[in-house]
């Protein structure tokens, strides 16, 4: 946002030079990334007087004049502006000046007449995008008197980097509020138009407001009697200190008002509008429009459009249409001033790839108390500068069921305990209502500190960045000055800020699978009951126990799901249809909404139903794992048993696998329920039985496992440092043949015990069954991990650890070592 200093000092003043003011609106949060000086000089460019102005000899269209520029001797300039006139006084590039746009004046033959200068145009002086003719000059000064004192400016502008939470920023008064409150002196408004106590109340041209949702305030206001031209100086100056060229004063008096007060404006040709009538409404498919810029758009539903009785006249909060813009003929406008809905005003913007002036501050949220002061600041100007009869009849449609901001409540103590400060309640209103935020006392104040007073802040309109408690106390240390608050200062707030056990756990778990090959997915929160039909769930199982949604975005996904199986189970549907390569990998960590919940009295639960409680679920899947030696079952399920053992490990939480089938859509004797470490269910594991899988249409099998993570939360241990062992390991590989019936986590929890405190780790790394191993037995390879702490390990207390092992196994699982 460019901020003219010479426009700021309309409203505010201050003591600072350019860059001290820069540095202290930066510090006080307004990041002000340039300070630039704008000069607009015209070196060469002098006043002169036309003496004589006849027909040039050989050319129809050209003018031979003779100007006197107040050096003696007159000079002779060819001229080609129709409206050229003995008489007149004008502006005058002498030979040898550059005009903007590096333009150099030489001394010329034109159709073989020699010229000596040029009489300019407003364009050719960068005063006017386009205009008919030379610049004649209204009660001039004497010939030879420099342009700069006529048309010449010296400003500076600030380059102001604004968020997109302050949009009240994007104006020059409220910059001009940001400098009132850091230099503590007065903040002057704009002179209004002020309505007339008569004005009709039925207006003669009726808005209609199809959704109050898109558009929650419309204001019209008609003019009429207005005169077209070129706007005064001290106007076109400021518009091109910040870079907006002048078109003609009705035109320049929306973009000004714009710049000035944030809201932006569009000016009707009220003789181009049919129908004597506006709507705004959404656009229509078939509908066009073409725009200010010339492109014919296609609109269409998402488009909100205003429109006459003939059709769209304005893509609404954009750009106006062609054929209803004000030119050199309107005597009569219509003046719009309104609240448009940001999120409609950027779907509009992007789908037709424009972004202008306007739009960008709709898009962040206008001011809806602005929109009245903005239309008539602008209804003033049109008056002293266009002579428009302003009608008193005033359009103003609001939205009747617009409710007020909340009053927020600050703690004084808490505000001082966050800050580290000690301001008492009066520095703080004061700090607070310099900055447009009425405040006033709760019950009794106390002393230096405040005690444990509050106080109550109004939230005007122009501030929708204020929600909380907080964000009222960033504006008091805003006021105050960060760099007003000591180093060091005692900051009383606790033991500070602390990270919830939920998201370390949540980050955790995502960066491992991560970084073992799994691809997180996000799916909806919705599903649709036949979902819990291709499960197989019975029908009390509390799963189908579901909470409707009163406005579902569709009509098949109604509920809040209960579980994330359907969900995870089309991505890999999809995935495999697409012809990924398998096997690939998924997990998902997202929320199940159970029955069962805590009871609530919000009114909008009229019949007091419990809540669904919020389950935190992990949900992980290998997809079309197959092996030519283990099969397709046991490949899978192998893989996510040893996930588990990993995260477990991961998640300082021991997590206990039990062989049992409690899933109807996981395949019977091919599944485990996952207990934690007090025994309580904490999830389940196994193959997808094949019967959901031709449900789902899924052609790939899939092993999954489900966590209840929001119950291990509670449980995991806080992060504690280990020192690393400097001492080498030593590992055994063991052979072992197992019975049938013994698991691997039976033959671990063996091994561990028997091993002693030396075993670090115990892996699986290879299972065999097949001939040569005899009936009724399997080969189980398993490495063993032994280190030490205090020195390097001797062999004699490894392999005293090893005979330990082979004993118990076979002593206690009639595991014998293999060959």
């Amino acid at each position: 946002m460019k901020i003219s200093l010479n426009w700021l000092r309309d409203f505010v003043t201050w003591d600072w030079t350019p860059e001290e003011l820069a540095h202290r609106l930066t510090m006080a949060g307004l990041n002000v990334e340039s300070v630039t000086p704008y000069v607009r000089e015209f070196p060469g460019v002098v006043v002169a007087r036309v003496t004589d102005c006849r027909r040039h000899p050989d050319a129809d269209k050209l003018s031979l004049c003779t100007v006197d520029d107040g050096a003696g001797e007159p000079l002779q300039v060819v001229c080609g502006a129709a409206n050229v006139q003995a008489g007149q006084d004008v502006l005058l590039a002498r030979v040898g000046a550059v005009l903007p746009g590096d333009l150099r004046i030489r001394k010329s033959k034109i159709r073989g007449v020699e010229s000596h200068g040029m009489i300019c145009s407003a364009a050719e002086l960068q005063l006017a995008q386009q205009s008919e003719g030379i610049l004649v000059l209204e009660g001039a000064p004497a010939p030879g008197t420099a342009a700069d004192e006529l048309i010449g400016c010296r400003d500076t502008v600030l380059d102001i980097e604004v968020t997109p939470n302050r949009p009240d920023w994007l104006s020059h008064f409220g910059v001009a509020r940001e400098v009132a409150a850091i230099s503590g002196h007065l903040l002057d408004g704009p002179a209004l138009w002020s309505p007339p106590k008569t004005g009709g109340d039925r207006p003669d041209f009726p808005v209609e407001i199809a959704d109050f949702a898109d558009c929650p305030r419309y204001t019209a206001h008609v003019a009429r009697g207005v005169k077209i031209g070129p706007s005064p100086r001290w106007l076109q100056d400021r518009l091109l200190a910040v870079g907006s060229r002048p078109i003609n004063n009705v035109v320049d008096v929306t973009n000004y008002v714009m710049l000035e007060l944030g809201q932006p404006l569009h000016a009707f040709d009220l003789k181009k509008l049919s129908g004597n009538r506006l709507s705004v409404r959404r656009g229509k498919v078939g509908t066009k429009l073409v725009t200010l810029d010339g492109i014919d758009r296609a609109l269409s539903a998402d488009d909100l459009v205003i429109a006459d009785a003939a059709g769209p006249v304005a893509l609404a909060g954009v750009m106006g249409g062609a054929d209803s813009q004000v030119d050199v003929n309107t005597v009569e406008i219509l003046l719009e001033s309104a609240y448009f809905d940001p999120g409609a005003v950027r779907r509009g913007a992007r789908r037709h790839q424009l972004s202008t002036e306007a739009s960008y501050r709709f898009e962040r949220g206008a001011d809806w108390d602005a929109v009245e002061d903005a239309a008539h600041r602008a209804l003033h100007l049109l008056q002293e500068l266009a002579s428009a009869r302003i009608d008193p009849t005033v359009v103003d449609r609001q939205n009747p069921d617009r409710r007020e901001e909340a009053p927020l409540t600050i703690r004084v103590a808490q505000a001082n305990r966050l800050l580290g400060t000690e301001l008492s309640m009066s520095e703080m209103l004061a700090l607070l209502q310099s900055i447009g935020l009425k405040s006033q006392p709760v019950g009794r104040s106390g002393g230096r500190q405040g005690g444990d007073g509050k106080f109550m802040v109004t939230i005007p309109s122009f501030r929708r960045d204020l929600h909380e408690e907080v964000d009222l106390i960033e504006e008091i240390a805003r006021m105050h000055g960060f760099d007003n608050i000591a180093d060091g200062a005692a900051f009383r707030g606790g033991a500070g800020v602390r990270r919830r056990r939920e998201d370390e756990l949540a980050e955790t778990v995502r960066g491992y699978l991560a970084a073992v090959g799994y691809s997180e997915i996000v799916t909806s929160s919705f599903m649709e009951r036949a979902d819990l039909d291709r499960l197989g769930l019975t029908a009390d199982d509390p799963r189908r126990e579901m909470l409707a949604v009163r406005n579902p975005h569709s009509g098949a996904e109604t509920l809040l799901r209960t579980t994330l199986v359907p969900s995870l189970l089309r991505i890999a549907r999809h995935n495999v249809n697409a012809d990924r390569d398998l096997p690939f990998r998924l997990f998902q960590l997202n929320k199940a909404f159970l029955p069962g919940g805590r009871r609530t009295q919000d009114v909008r639960h009229e019949d007091e139903r419990r809540l669904p409680q919020e389950t935190w679920t992990l949900q992980a899947a290998v997809v079309g794992r197959t092996d030519r030696v283990l099969g397709d079952a046991d490949a899978g399920l192998l893989e996510i048993k040893g996930l588990l053992e990993a995260l477990s490990a991961q998640l300082r939480l021991p997590l206990t696998l039990v062989p049992q089938d409690v899933e109807p859509y996981l395949q019977p004797g091919c599944q485990w329920a996952i207990r934690d470490a007090g025994g309580k269910a904490a999830g389940s594991a196994g193959l997808l039985a094949r019967k959901v899988l031709r449900e789902m249409d899924l052609d790939a099998p899939v092993a999954l496992c489900e966590i209840e993570l929001g119950e291990l939360e509670l449980q995991t241990s806080a992060p504690r440092f280990t020192a690393f062992v400097r001492f080498p390991a030593a590992k055994r590989d063991l052979s072992l043949l197992v019975p049938d019936g013994v698991g691997y986590d039976r033959v671990q929890e063996v091994v561990r015990e028997a091993a002693g405190p030396l075993l670090q780790s115990c892996v699986l790394f290879d299972v065999y069954r097949g001939s040569g191993l005899g009936e009724g037995r399997a080969a189980f390879g398993i490495r063993l991990k032994f280190q030490s702490a205090k020195g390097s390990l001797q062999g004699k207390a490894v392999d005293a650890a090893v005979d330990a092992v082979t004993t118990a196994l076979a002593r206690t699982l009639n595991v014998e070592l293999r060959g």
